[in-house]
């Protein structure tokens, strides 16, 4: 039988924005699909997503916290006046919330903030007959978005990713409560919701997927004396595990193995990382690219032998989730090497559907760098495997109507 899809709209950080290409996939993948979606972004983005798609996203994308105070003020007003069930309710939470926090604690004072910024939200939801609410991140959006649909009288789900979780897991318990239904990107994730007393029975996974259609590039058979072509990408920050990957080179470098390391990505750690690879005396062997365009960067990944992900928990106990860009790279045919941490096994499955280290393990790197570069056939048997995992558990089609499913059930 027919369901007829609700009229969603969606609430993300920075929307479209080219470090959340997943959260704009998974909007055209819905629309694809026939659903009405209405977007919305806390913050204007500050590295837009490139194309022309993205720019029409852009547009239709009003940003939350552009709305004024006598804006929103005006908007709580006329809750109010028009919805006093609702605004009762909500404020009830909201008071709740605060004491939970502690009333004197900085979060307190910016669940109220957060409450303000509701406002406009919640009366534009009811100008535009929204239906649900779906909200990226647990955190910020997530605590905006909560208020936002209670003051509206509509059901919301949230997606928790990373480190809206790992480190800021104010109020988790109560958003899972609240949720129409919670979305995990991983069984891992629902382990660190339980921890903080979240109800397990009403959250669901959901990757963020790619789109699986496409050939694999095939398996590049190399002759001795070419470099081994090494690649990563991301934000040059401590998670990424970039210095962990510099300190392999080095042991790689110690044994004479032919190889290259291309660094693709920006970030605040730029000059620290050029310091380290001028102290290893690897110039010659490591390049940093800089930032580039999504389509470049899907197009550079298919030039390499191997694509690693050496992540780890930074100083602050921020981590990756699951990285869209391994799901790329092995979507591409192309071998990966990754780190047992948070959510990637459950994509990168040792020795199955890629290779993994320990974090900051820099000799276990290196050694599965030289293993998969003496193997074609170990390069083969994974790159296979990895495509078949991406086709069965993270396409993007398949991922949108587990989402949509869960959206369409009667609140």
């Amino acid at each position: 039988m027919h369901t007829q899809n609700k009229r969603v709209a969606y609430l993300a950080p920075e929307l479209p924005s080219l470090s959340a290409t997943f959260v704009t996939n998974e909007i055209w993948a819905l629309e694809a699909m026939g659903v009405e979606i209405h977007p919305y972004s806390i913050h204007p983005p500050q590295h837009k997503a490139h194309g022309q798609e993205a720019a029409d996203l852009a547009a239709r994308t009003p940003v939350v916290y552009e709305q004024s105070l006598k804006r929103n003020l005006l908007d709580l007003g006329w809750a109010m006046i028009h919805h006093k069930r609702s605004m009762a309710k909500t404020v009830i939470q909201l008071i709740g919330d605060i004491f939970k926090t502690g009333i004197i604690r900085l979060d307190s004072f910016k669940l109220f903030y957060q409450f303000i910024h509701s406002a406009w939200l919640s009366r534009d939801l009811r100008r535009k007959n929204i239906e649900h609410l779906h909200i990226h991140f647990a955190h910020v959006p997530t605590q905006i978005g909560m208020y936002a649909a209670a003051l509206a009288g509509i059901p919301f789900s949230f997606m928790a990713h990373a480190n809206d979780i790992f480190e800021r897991p104010l109020l988790i318990k109560e958003k899972i409560k609240r949720s129409h239904r919670t979305i995990s990107i991983s069984s891992f994730n629902i382990d660190i919701m339980a921890r903080y007393g979240g109800d397990v029975q009403n959250i669901e996974i959901v990757r963020c997927g790619v789109d699986s259609a496409g050939e694999m590039e095939p398996t590049k058979i190399k002759s001795e004396p070419q470099p081994f072509i090494i690649g990563t990408l991301g934000r040059l920050v401590e998670k990424k595990g970039i210095d962990t990957l510099i300190q392999a080179a080095q042991i790689l470098q110690e044994q004479k193995f032919n190889f290259e390391i291309q660094i693709a990505g920006d970030g605040p750690l730029l000059d620290q990382l050029t310091k380290q690879v001028e102290a290893a005396e690897l110039t010659d062997q490591i390049n940093f690219l800089g930032s580039m365009p999504h389509t470049d960067a899907l197009a550079w990944m298919k030039t390499l032998d191997v694509f690693v992900l050496a992540g780890k928990k930074d100083s602050n106990g921020d981590m990756d989730g699951i990285p869209v860009v391994l799901m790329e790279a092995m979507n591409f045919g192309i071998p990966v090497i990754s780190t047992r941490l948070s959510g990637i096994p459950e994509l990168v499955i040792h020795q199955e559907t890629g290779l993994l280290c320990d974090p900051e393990h820099p000799d276990q790197l290196a050694d599965a760098l030289v293993e998969l570069s003496k193997s074609d056939i170990l390069k083969q048997s994974l790159s296979a495997a990895a495509k078949q995992h991406i086709v069965n558990e993270f396409d993007q089609k398949i991922n949108a109507k587990r989402l949509l499913t869960i959206i369409n059930k009667p609140a």
